[in-house]
């Protein structure tokens, strides 16, 4: 007989899953801290950073899987208890980089969590006929294990994780194992399941492109350490730090000193006197970093520049150089150096090449982060 569900009175509202003051310590050091973090009924939370730095570990600990101190709340009920923690890894199930399957046929692998759980044969056959079939399988139920691809292998083992209708799935880079056109085919299929079923999901992974696909939500997270949380359109267009940044491609960063502009606007003055439009930070020293896909080229003024989009300014060409399907742009803005990325039909029509002069507009809100700030250093 399965676990009784954990319950609370403050349930109903609350994440469906949340830690509070999160420690994980190995061999006297503390390796994991997370003040707070929660995962929503129906949500893809993506917890996203660079290989080793904690990610994997915070999720097995949020499925108890890790010994940790601090808070974990499931569906607004504190973990406390073996019984708590049993009643909590029954109505989760997790996926990870390998699929790990028995040597059995595919259709016993995925009736394997419902075996567990006391699930009669019948149902269990039902269940995982219909997991296979949405992961797009069902074919290969009756073959061995032996001899599926890799694309294959990790689509079982999705299908086993979700027969068994979990609360929360976890997956930790599902998708890393897998080659470039299988890999973007899962995700476009876990994506869309995931909605149908409004399945709740901690989905850990390194890459941003796949976190920025999929998330609701993401958590970036260095040395152990939630950096910045937010929607993906907060993580990509105003990261917290140049940690962050740096992490998110964002090489081009400009010294110089922010200054009230007097009429509701924030001037920051670059190092070379050149002069942009920022958000937020409070005047002093800062630096602005300029993502090269939000700079766009002309070879006139635009014309679309308004208050919403106030960042335009003449540069000259000072490099040019081909990326894949791209072409990378550095331009000389008086003295400062910013990159642009041209698509192969951009670069066609404009045909730049170094020592030409061009119009550069941002167009994104340019944030600024304190130079003074750890964070920015």
């Amino acid at each position: 007989m399965a676990a009784a569900p954990l319950t609370s009175p403050r349930a109903a509202t609350a994440p469906i899953l949340e830690t509070r003051g999160l420690d994980i310590v190995r061999g006297g050091r503390l390796i994991v801290h997370v003040d707070r973090l929660t995962i929503e009924s129906g949500e893809i939370r993506v917890v996203l950073g660079p290989n080793g730095c904690g990610k994997t570990t915070m999720m097995r600990a949020l499925n108890t899987l890790t010994p940790s101190t601090g808070e974990i709340l499931f569906k607004g009920a504190p973990v406390l208890t073996r019984s708590d923690k049993l009643a909590l890894r029954r109505q989760t199930a997790a996926v990870f980089q390998q699929a790990y399957l028995l040597a059995t046929t595919v259709r016993a692998n995925v009736e394997t969590g419902l075996r567990i759980r006391g699930v009669d044969a019948e149902e269990r056959h039902r269940r995982a006929g219909d997991a296979l079939e949405m992961l797009g399988v069902a074919h290969l139920a009756d073959r061995p294990r032996d001899g599926l691809s890799g694309g294959e292998a990790q689509r079982v083992s999705i299908a086993r994780a979700l027969a068994v209708d979990p609360a929360i799935i976890f997956l930790d880079e599902p998708t890393a194992a897998l080659d470039p056109p299988t890999r973007r085919e899962l995700l476009a299929d876990l994506e869309r399941i995931f909605r149908e079923l409004k399945t709740s999901v901690m989905w850990v992974t390194h890459d941003i492109g796949e976190a920025l696909a999929v998330a609701d939500r993401i958590a970036f997270i260095t040395e152990g350490r939630v950096r910045q949380d937010g929607t993906p359109d907060e993580i990509l267009t105003r990261p917290a730090s140049k940690e962050v940044a740096d992490f998110l491609g964002v090489d081009t960063w400009i010294e110089g000193e922010v200054r009230d502009g007097g009429d509701g606007r924030l001037t920051f003055v670059a190092r070379g006197g050149g002069c942009l439009t920022v958000e937020d930070p409070r005047p002093g020293p800062a630096l602005v970093c300029i993502r090269p896909d939000d700079v766009v080229l002309f070879r006139e003024p635009p014309q679309a520049v308004g208050p919403e989009r106030p960042n335009s300014f003449p540069a000259t060409v000072s490099g040019l150089r081909p990326v894949g399907r791209h072409w990378r742009v550095s331009l000389d803005w008086e003295g400062e150096t910013v990159d642009a990325v041209l698509d192969r039909t951009a670069q066609a029509q404009l045909a730049v090449k170094q020592g030409d002069e061009v119009w550069a507009l941002i167009d994104a809100p340019l944030q600024a982060l304190p130079r003074e700030s750890p964070a920015a250093l």
